[in-house]
This record gives structure tokens, C-alpha cells and sequence, in this order.
């Protein structure tokens, strides 16, 4: 059932776009009273990152009561666009979406359709305050839109970023193996034969509902602690991003999205795969191995066995994230474009910003190049 949008008093009105109400909240309480006319739009949306799972996540574990901005335009009874942004303190009083510096994956304005994605583009470059989306695809909608929005507004600029490899599923890959070359195979079955060594091999792939997913991420969060991860303190269940990543799970398990996969050697734990699943991709958000069964590869393992259960789903596609590294380019070439997008207003504001950055890469470089000269 559809919740009634009733603002509260500082979650006052904008301005009305052809039909598209917009709202500014403030608060993770604030966005929850529109959860039930958010649902339809989880539907249309491109990636997890997109959800109102994710978004919801995100406000909650990363908003600063001061600082979270979350744009949201009503069109009747539903929601049809969001831009999930927070302050940053920095010149020009600039407004970054909100996942970039937590969570690094790409993220994206939040749209329902064409209309509704240029209206919240005119919304956020009317508002004569400077942006920044720091890793986006490139293939995204929204970086025309904005562009557009900005013509005679300001100024943008796009940058390439970091990569996303993917793997287009087909009947061909269940059986993954046979897409390595003769030595990668080889290597593979050596790996499985140090498996079988330290046990009976056997993988659980589980789709949980909200009551179980917080003992399964208890399971992964720990074999995740025991790699490196654990030793330099960037372990999941260190920090934020473990708080993160149990509130999304929750929320994204209700609508049956979420993922657990374990990978077992006899009675232990050894790998650990969590993932969503979203408009019929499967989509890796984070991996994790015991480095002391390390002989085995217990994470190639599971990524192979997770691959087959995507194949045997329906699933299209494979779609890993993150950044491309050697040991993705055994299994594809195939990359999703991403770049960074920052606007600049014509006012003082969008001055100081650019300033500002102009004055930061410029440090940076030399910071590089005085590291380089040691």
C-alpha cells in the first residue's frame, strides 16, 4: 500500500516541474515515510545502486545529520526521481552524490524516465550550487541529462574513471572452465585437487530473508577478517561499511535481492561471495577468502560455482564491479566505461569550487612528482 506523501516542515516543497513535485529531506526518518511510493521505482531502475535498499543504506550509515541532502521528486502518489547527495564542507558549498567516498561503487541519479531524469537535471543545476558525481558509467543517461540541464547554467566536466569488467552469461558459461585458456584450466583443477586435501568441497548459495541475513554476514564478515583485510583494519566488520552493507542486505532481502554465496572445505568456511540481484544481473559487492587455504584459490572456486548458479537462474549477466585487476582478465575483456562528472554554476560558488579543484590537482601533481624525485 502507497504511503501519502505529507512533507514535514522541513521537508518543504520545492518546485513543481511539469507534474514533478520536488522535496528535500534531511534525515534517513524523513526518506523511510516514502518507502511505499518508492517500490515501483526499484522496478525501472538500471542498477542496485539505484534501489531505495541502497540509497536508504547509504542515508542512514553515512548521512551526517547536518549534511545529508536527499532530493526526491513526487509525480501523483509515487516517487519518480532522487538524487542522494551530502555536503562536503569544501569552497562553493559543493553537493557530492552520496556513496562515491564510502562505498566507491558506481553511482547514478535515481530516475524513473526520461521526463522525470531531466526535470531532477534542471532541479539540481538550477539550484546554482556546484556538484560532483564521482564515478558513474558512461553509458548513463543522466550524464547527457546534466549536461544539458547545464547549458547556459554552467560548466561540466567529465573524466574517465576506473573501469567496471562484466561477463555476458550464456549457455556457454556452465561450464566456466571452458572459457580458460589450457594453463588457466590446469591451474584450476590444481586448485581443486589442494581442495580436496583440506575437504569435501561444497558451495551454499543463499537468497535469505530479512531474518537471516545478519548470521550469514556474520559468517562472511569473518572469513573476510581473516585476509589481509583483517590485518590492515579495512575489514568489513571494522568499520562503516560493514554497517552499511548489513542495513542494505536487510532491506534488499525483503524483495528477495540479496545474496550470501560460501564456499566450504570440509567443516570450514573458506570463501565468501555477497551480491545482489537486480534487473536479472548478478551483481558482486563484495569478496572475501581464508588466506590459509590460499593453495586451493578458494575464491576463484567460488566465483566459478557462482557464475554456474547465475547461468542456471536465467541471469544475463555477471557484472563485477569494482575495478579491473589481472586476476579478472583471466575470465573477460569485457568493461562498463565510468567517469566522473563535476558541474560548475555561473556564480561565485561554482567559481570557488573549480578554483579550489584547479588548486588541488595541481598539488597533487606535485606531490606525485616530488615522490618520484626521491
Amino acid at each position: 500500500m502507497a504511503t501519502a506523501i505529507e512533507p514535514r516542515p522541513d521537508s518543504r516543497p520545492l518546485t513543481a516541474t511539469r507534474e514533478i513535485e520536488f522535496l528535500r529531506l534531511r534525515s534517513a526518518a524523513e526518506l523511510s515515510e516514502l518507502a511505499g511510493c518508492w517500490s515501483s521505482l526499484d522496478d525501472r531502475v538500471a542498477s542496485p545502486m539505484q534501489s531505495y535498499a541502497w540509497t536508504a543504506a547509504c542515508v542512514e550509515t553515512f548521512g551526517r545529520p547536518s549534511g545529508v541532502e536527499l532530493l526526491v521528486g513526487i509525480r501523483g502518489d509515487r516517487v519518480v526521481a532522487a538524487a542522494p547527495l551530502i555536503a562536503t564542507g569544501r569552497a562553493g558549498g559543493r553537493r557530492e552524490l552520496l556513496t562515491y567516498r564510502q562505498v566507491y561503487e558506481p553511482a547514478d541519479l535515481i530516475y524513473e524516465d526520461a521526463h522525470a531524469l531531466a526535470a531532477l537535471s534542471r532541479r539540481l543545476c538550477e539550484a546554482g550550487r556546484p556538484l560532483f558525481c564521482g564515478r558513474m558509467f558512461a553509458a548513463a543517461p543522466s550524464v547527457a541529462a546534466l549536461q544539458n540541464a547545464a547549458a547556459g547554467r554552467g560548466r561540466v566536466l567529465v573524466r574517465p574513471q576506473a573501469v567496471t569488467p562484466w561477463i555476458a552469461l550464456d549457455e556457454g558459461w556452465a561450464s566456466p572452465e571452458e572459457k580458460l585458456s589450457s594453463r588457466r584450466r590446469s591451474d584450476l583443477r590444481r586448485a581443486r585437487r589442494h581442495a580436496e586435501n583440506a575437504g569435501a568441497m561444497r558451495v551454499q548459495c543463499h537468497t535469505p530473508s530479512p531474518d537471516e541475513v545478519d548470521r550469514l554476514l556474520d559468517l562472511a564478515f569473518d572469513i573476510e577478517r581473516r585476509s589481509w583485510k583483517g590485518t590492515a583494519g579495512t575489514a568489513l566488520a571494522a568499520g562503516p561499511l560493514g554497517d552499511f552493507h548489513r542495513c542494505y542486505a536487510r532491506r534488499a532481502a525483503a524483495r528477495k535481492a540479496f545474496r550470501v554465496d560460501l564456499l566450504y572445505f570440509g567443516p570450514h568456511a573458506v570463501a565468501m561471495q555477497l551480491a545482489a540481484i537486480h534487473q536479472n544481473r548478478y551483481w558482486v559487492l563484495k569478496v572475501g577468502y581464508d588466506p590459509e587455504f590460499q593453495r586451493a584459490s578458494p575464491g576463484i572456486l567460488l566465483m566459478v560455482e557462482a557464475i554456474k548458479q547465475a547461468v542456471a537462474d536465467g541471469l544475463s549477466s555477471y557484472e563485477l564491479l569494482g575495478t579491473k585487476e589481472p586476476w579478472i582478465q583471466v575470465w573477460t575483456d569485457l568493461e562498463r566505461s565510468c567517469v566522473s562528472l563535476r558541474y560548475y554554476p555561473l556564480n561565485w560558488r561554482g567559481a570557488a569550487a573549480l578554483a579550489g579543484d584547479a588548486i588541488g590537482q595541481v598539488s597533487r601533481r606535485l606531490a606525485r612528482r616530488q615522490t618520484c624525485d626521491r
